[in-house]
């Protein structure tokens, strides 16, 4: 059995985490404060598994020098 590893960006498309196989299903519905980390989701559309890691972002800092 062949094991592949592929690491990329996820799309996310009005909060919805797209499958990075085929583009098209939904994976599951995030919020900008979601994390997650080895989570294996399954595309109902391509059948493919995927494990999805997602890091909530760095918040912005709005520091100005004077």
């Amino acid at each position: 059995m062949q094991s592949e590893l592929y690491c990329g960006k996820l799309v996310v498309r009005d909060g919805w985490v797209l499958c990075p196989v085929c583009g098209k299903g939904k994976l599951l519905k995030i919020r900008p404060d979601t994390t997650a980390r080895n989570l294996p989701r399954k595309c109902k559309r391509c059948g493919q598994e995927s494990i999805v890691n997602i890091e909530a972002p760095e918040p912005v800092s709005h520091e100005t020098s004077a």
